[in-house]
């Protein structure tokens, strides 16, 4: 049926039409994919959780942040794009994960810190929410779901109107049909470029940690953990975040060629 395309058509109409990583970015071969994706099925399982007090876990946050802030911001200024100035708050969760937010807001779950084998893992978290302010990521993502919502309102509402010319209820599916059109192109535009930021804030991020002199290799463990722990190998077309391997394979690669330049940023798009 016409209407169980929608989201591929929509996805595609929105590749053409938004913007995403500020920069280009390294290509993934299938070789380091591969190698990537067996180093994630090898070697120990789920990642261990320390036990820490709640002054270890802001004194660790406390100390990974003064390494790395005057290179992030430094970063931050030399793109020019996005948010410079950053409030760190500390969430009592206990998931490997990170958030950004609105004017300039990194929130950082304690559960980092649990997780983390030493200060270049969290450091390599910090840095990377660091990366989607500086990438202006947070707006880009609200401008593709305003984007999303008009595509899909024409697509789907024309369509419907097509389908239901002949039929008394012509006026009723149309609006139903635009309705549900600009809500699924609302969902599918907020996530359509949002593994193409990730990668990003994990290339500024790698960028910060070398301007840094933070080790990216004892870094890159902290990306190998979560890989392990998410369990998923391949990348869908609508999902949000890149897959553990994709992910990691392209750290690889994004390390290569920051040491290769001496830190500096790739071409703009």
């Amino acid at each position: 049926m016409w209407y169980r395309a929608m989201p591929v058509v929509l996805a595609g109409s929105l590749a053409c039409g938004c913007a995403g990583s500020v920069h280009k970015l390294p290509s993934i071969d299938s070789s380091s994919l591969s190698l990537a994706q067996t180093e994630v099925q090898s070697g120990a399982g789920a990642p261990r959780r320390h036990a820490v007090s709640d002054d270890e876990v802001q004194g660790a946050l406390e100390s990974a942040l003064a390494k790395i802030r005057p290179a992030a911001t430094e970063l931050c200024r030399q793109m020019a794009v996005g948010v410079c100035q950053w409030r760190f708050a500390v969430s009592r969760d206990r998931s490997m994960n990170a958030g950004a937010g609105p004017n300039g807001l990194i929130v950082v779950n304690r559960g980092i810190v649990e997780y983390a084998d030493n200060e270049e893992e969290i450091a390599l978290v910090i840095a990377h929410e660091c990366g989607h302010q500086s990438g202006n990521h947070l707006a880009v993502a609200q401008r593709n779901k305003m984007i999303g919502a008009m595509i899909g309102a024409v697509l789907l509402g024309a369509a419907g109107a097509i389908a239901s010319s002949r039929s008394p209820y012509n006026a009723t599916i149309t609006r139903a049909a635009t309705e549900t059109g600009g809500q699924l192109g609302a969902a599918i535009g907020g996530i359509s470029y949002s593994k193409e930021q990730e990668r990003e804030a994990d290339y500024l991020a790698a960028v910060t940690l070398y301007r840094s002199g933070v080790d990216l290799d004892k870094a890159r463990g902290f990306l190998v953990k979560m890989a392990k722990a998410s369990g998923q190998r391949e990348t869908g077309m609508l999902d949000s975040h890149p897959a553990g391997p994709e992910r990691l394979a392209a750290w690889d690669k994004a390390v290569a060629e920051i040491r290769a330049s001496n830190g500096a940023l790739p071409q703009r798009n």
